[in-house]
């Protein structure tokens, strides 16, 4: 089944009770976790995913989100960039709650303008955001509000730093971009893990499959270049994938730090996962369907945020700390939504809600930067 826009269709569904395995010519998962998830193995919660995604830029000029809605249980298509009036116009990931399955997305963006306030952290992105998120209501405890709003990882103070200097990405062909990743993803992980312990989350560490062939998901069957789709995250095996071919087009081998930031993004998804913040999002969106979009920006910033406390983590050696404008630039114009976007396709926030929350994880440089559960509408337009 093709998507009205010939770009490919959903995929056919998640494959029931067998593990998940790449195709020829790709990175194995390392230490995946089983699909399907064992019992007890998990934190409970009502539903195992939703598709959450971060959108990336495909053309490097102001653009407009247009949302495909799949159905349930199907993988959103994408419009491809078209004209209208000079601006070219990109696509919006739109939220779909699958029960069962979940996948975060990484999907092409505009390139916006940026803003932000003092920072007081070192090192900083100049002229980025330095804030500590305060809860300012008191749910009732043990709620779903009560723990998005005060949960533990917020304590867990900064991420060690990393001995994590960038691989070259040559042409950014598959060889290459395993290199990067794979150096990447131990990094991640070994950032991570201490973070996960100190929580008693011991679980196995994600699977990362980069993939320049059609491959089978727990979160259905993808297709190099399908739509604009660059990576995503499946919460059904704990798994990211990356189509090696999209990466290429969107950013080529230069722009490494968007290789670094949707990456840290993406594994920012598995650490609400791990963490419990996915479950209780779903358990608070039965009680409050009508606050689906807000909610939605406020868990896709978040992720951002996490990316933001992982790449202070590795500023040193990667190295930022003499990138700084590169990164303040790459992380505000690089993903997110046009102010012209409609307000009720809004779901992972504007370009500078994006680099606001990137930036505040970097510059705080710890986990408590990034509850965005608990700040005003205004910082998760």
């Amino acid at each position: 089944m093709s998507s009205p826009y010939g770009y490919g269709g959903p995929p056919q569904g998640a494959p029931q009770g067998r593990p998940v395995g790449p195709p020829p010519g790709v990175l194995p998962p390392p230490q995946s976790a089983p699909w399907p998830p064992q019992q007890g193995q998990y934190a409970p919660g009502p539903m195992q995913g939703s598709p959450q995604g971060m959108p990336y830029p495909g053309q490097q000029y102001p653009a407009q989100w247009q949302p495909y809605h799949g159905g349930p249980g199907q993988f959103n298509g994408f419009q491809p960039p078209r004209k209208r009036g000079g601006p070219l116009r990109l696509v919006l990931l739109s939220f779909v709650l699958l029960t069962f399955i979940g996948v975060s997305v990484a999907v092409l963006a505009a390139l916006l303008g940026s803003s932000g306030t003092d920072t007081t952290a070192e090192p900083t992105v100049s002229g980025g955001p330095s804030i500590v998120p305060t809860p300012t209501t008191t749910p009732e405890k043990g709620t779903a509000e009560d723990f998005l709003l005060n949960a533990d990882v917020y304590r867990t103070g900064p991420l060690l730093e990393q001995n994590c200097p960038a691989a070259n990405l040559g042409s950014a062909g598959l060889a290459a971009q395993k290199v990067y990743y794979q150096r990447l993803f131990k990094c991640l992980n070994d950032a991570w893990r201490p973070a996960f312990h100190e929580l008693g989350q011991d679980k196995p560490d994600p699977g990362l499959v980069v993939f320049d062939q059609p491959v089978t998901t727990a979160c259905g069957n993808f297709q190099p270049l399908s739509g604009r789709v660059l990576a995503f995250y499946c919460y059904g095996n704990q798994v990211m994938y990356v189509d090696v071919k999209q990466m290429n087009k969107a950013f080529g081998p230069q722009q490494d730090l968007a290789y670094l930031m949707t990456i840290a993004h993406e594994y920012g998804h598995h650490v609400q996962g791990v963490t419990g913040l996915f479950y209780a999002r779903m358990a608070y969106l039965q009680d409050h369907p009508d606050e689906k979009l807000e909610s939605s920006r406020r868990n896709e910033l978040q992720a951002s945020c996490f990316g933001g406390v992982f790449s202070k983590a590795v500023a040193k050696s990667y190295p930022l700390t003499d990138r700084l404008d590169e990164f303040k630039e790459q992380s505000s114009n690089s993903f997110g939504e046009s102010p012209s976007t409609p307000e009720d396709e809004r779901t992972h926030g504007l370009a500078t809600s994006q680099g606001f929350w990137i930036q505040n994880g970097f510059n705080i440089g710890e986990n408590k930067a990034c509850d965005t559960f608990a700040v005003p509408a205004d910082l998760v337009k």
